[in-house]
Protein backbone atom coordinates (compact mmCIF):
# COMPACT_ATOMS: atom_id res chain seq x y z
CA UNK A 1 0.00 0.00 0.00
CA UNK A 2 0.94 3.33 -0.95
CA UNK A 3 0.48 5.80 2.00
CA UNK A 4 2.68 8.64 1.47
CA UNK A 5 5.73 10.35 -0.66
CA UNK A 6 8.33 8.91 1.25
CA UNK A 7 12.02 10.15 1.06
CA UNK A 8 12.98 9.99 -2.39
CA UNK A 9 9.62 10.86 -4.08
CA UNK A 10 9.32 7.73 -5.13
CA UNK A 11 7.55 4.77 -4.27
CA UNK A 12 10.08 2.48 -1.96
CA UNK A 13 10.44 1.08 1.92
CA UNK A 14 13.36 2.19 3.59
CA UNK A 15 13.58 2.71 7.54
CA UNK A 16 15.09 5.81 8.55
CA UNK A 17 15.63 7.79 12.18
CA UNK A 18 15.48 11.35 9.91
CA UNK A 19 12.76 10.43 7.89
CA UNK A 20 10.31 8.00 9.52
CA UNK A 21 7.62 7.34 7.44
CA UNK A 22 8.11 5.45 4.51
CA UNK A 23 6.47 5.53 1.59
CA UNK A 24 5.12 1.87 1.43
CA UNK A 25 4.12 -0.28 4.30
CA UNK A 26 6.07 -2.77 5.13
CA UNK A 27 3.54 -6.04 4.64
CA UNK A 28 1.28 -6.92 2.01
CA UNK A 29 -2.61 -6.97 3.04
CA UNK A 30 -3.29 -9.99 4.34
CA UNK A 31 -6.39 -11.33 6.01
CA UNK A 32 -5.26 -11.29 8.77
CA UNK A 33 -3.75 -7.80 8.98
CA UNK A 34 -7.06 -6.92 7.23
CA UNK A 35 -9.20 -8.24 10.18
CA UNK A 36 -6.54 -6.45 12.41
CA UNK A 37 -7.66 -2.90 10.84
CA UNK A 38 -11.25 -3.54 11.21
CA UNK A 39 -10.51 -4.00 15.16
CA UNK A 40 -8.22 -1.42 15.24
CA UNK A 41 -10.78 1.28 13.60
CA UNK A 42 -12.97 0.21 17.17
CA UNK A 43 -12.05 0.68 20.75
CA UNK A 44 -8.24 0.47 21.11
CA UNK A 45 -8.56 -0.90 24.46
CA UNK A 46 -9.74 -4.17 22.93
CA UNK A 47 -6.80 -4.43 21.28
CA UNK A 48 -4.49 -6.58 22.98
CA UNK A 49 -0.67 -6.17 23.21
CA UNK A 50 0.29 -8.89 20.68
CA UNK A 51 -2.47 -7.77 18.13
CA UNK A 52 -0.96 -3.56 18.59
CA UNK A 53 2.76 -4.95 17.98
CA UNK A 54 1.33 -7.43 14.53
CA UNK A 55 -0.10 -3.76 13.70
CA UNK A 56 2.83 -1.91 14.05
CA UNK A 57 4.81 -4.68 11.92
CA UNK A 58 2.29 -4.56 9.44
CA UNK A 59 3.14 -0.87 8.73
CA UNK A 60 7.20 -1.29 9.96
CA UNK A 61 10.02 -3.26 9.36
CA UNK A 62 11.95 -2.23 12.59
CA UNK A 63 11.47 -0.24 15.55
CA UNK A 64 13.48 2.90 16.07
CA UNK A 65 15.67 1.01 18.94
CA UNK A 66 16.20 -1.67 16.61
CA UNK A 67 17.26 0.83 14.37
CA UNK A 68 19.71 2.86 16.12
CA UNK A 69 20.88 -0.36 17.80
CA UNK A 70 24.92 -0.89 17.84
CA UNK A 71 25.93 -2.85 14.29
CA UNK A 72 29.52 -3.40 15.50
CA UNK A 73 30.67 -1.86 12.11
CA UNK A 74 32.90 0.08 14.32
CA UNK A 75 35.32 -3.19 14.63
CA UNK A 76 35.75 -2.87 10.55
CA UNK A 77 36.19 0.49 10.45
CA UNK A 78 39.32 0.34 13.67
CA UNK A 79 41.11 -2.84 12.02
CA UNK A 80 41.18 -1.19 8.80
CA UNK A 81 42.94 2.41 10.12
CA UNK A 82 45.57 -0.10 12.28
CA UNK A 83 46.36 -1.71 9.22
CA UNK A 84 47.05 1.11 7.30
CA UNK A 85 48.79 2.94 10.29
CA UNK A 86 50.95 -0.57 10.69
CA UNK A 87 51.82 -0.73 6.72
CA UNK A 88 52.88 2.91 6.80
CA UNK A 89 55.05 2.75 9.97
CA UNK A 90 56.82 -0.46 8.26
CA UNK A 91 57.49 1.48 4.94
CA UNK A 92 58.96 4.46 6.57
CA UNK A 93 61.13 1.83 8.53
CA UNK A 94 62.13 0.06 5.55
CA UNK A 95 62.73 3.31 3.21
CA UNK A 96 64.90 4.45 6.78
CA UNK A 97 67.28 1.76 7.28
CA UNK A 98 67.50 0.86 3.39
CA UNK A 99 67.07 3.77 1.49
CA UNK A 100 67.77 6.63 3.27
CA UNK A 101 70.74 4.99 5.59
CA UNK A 102 73.66 5.03 3.07
CA UNK A 103 76.24 7.30 4.51
CA UNK A 104 77.58 10.50 2.88
CA UNK A 105 80.98 10.57 2.03
CA UNK A 106 82.61 13.06 4.57
CA UNK A 107 83.69 16.93 3.30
Amino acid sequence: DIVGSGYSVRPCYEDRTDYPFPALKWKANTPDVVALKDKELGEWKNLTMEERKDLYRASFCQTFSEMNAPTGEWKQIFSATLLVCTASALWMWWCEHFIFAKQLPES
